[in-house]
């Protein structure tokens, strides 16, 4: 258990150092699909876990509607399950349509090992919010400005682009596209998302 424990603290260290080989890294290592699966359950379950540590902490009163839904583990789970494998699908699809040469199989890898770095940094933002709220605040930002940096390198790494600013403005892009069409969709339906 140890060498596990020893192998994250490594990549993550390297992550940060050094986010591309990290990802080869991550790649190379190669574990079985059913792995890969297991390990983006349990960061669903993570995050709906940590949602409600932080409904628990949070003054008295009502959350948002949106932020009840996420904390309740029969949604919450599968919903962040569903939004990580269609990210990671949309990241191996649409780097591919670009020459990219992306599997599916390694765009959820890294997209699970993002999510769990995500979630250890969102556990630290939580305790700061409590002893420093500003400082609290700061670190929410810095943690969307580093995702978005690790979530550039290593959809180049994984594509083996060379033009990072090109991999941002393909991803924002298809951010946008895939919104749109999930608005659509859901107004189809009959379902209005929240302004």
């Amino acid at each position: 258990m140890s060498g596990l424990v020893d192998l994250l603290g490594d990549l993550a260290r390297q992550t940060f150092r050094d986010p591309q080989g990290a990802a080869r890294r991550l790649i190379a290592i190669d574990p079985p699909m059913e792995a890969r699966w297991l390990a983006l359950l349990l960061v669903g379950v993570l995050a709906v876990l940590e949602t409600r540590l932080a409904l628990l902490a949070m003054p008295v009163g009502d959350p948002s509607p949106v932020f009840a839904v996420v904390a309740d583990p029969w949604i919450g789970v599968p919903a962040q399950i569903l939004s990580l494998a269609l990210v990671a699908m949309a990241i191996a699809g649409i780097g591919r349509m670009f020459g990219g040469a992306g599997r599916f199989a390694d765009a959820l890898l890294l997209v699970v090992w993002l999510e769990f770095l995500l979630t250890l940094v969102q556990a630290v933002q939580m305790v700061v919010m409590f002893v420093m709220p500003p400082l609290g605040t700061l670190l929410a930002l810095a943690a969307i400005g580093l995702f978005l940096w690790l979530m550039v390198q290593f959809i180049a790494a994984l594509h083996g682009f060379h033009s990072r600013f090109k991999v941002f403005v393909g991803m924002v892009a298809g951010f946008i596209l895939i919104v749109t069409a999930m608005a659509m969709l859901l107004a189809v339906f009959g379902i209005v998302a929240p302004v």
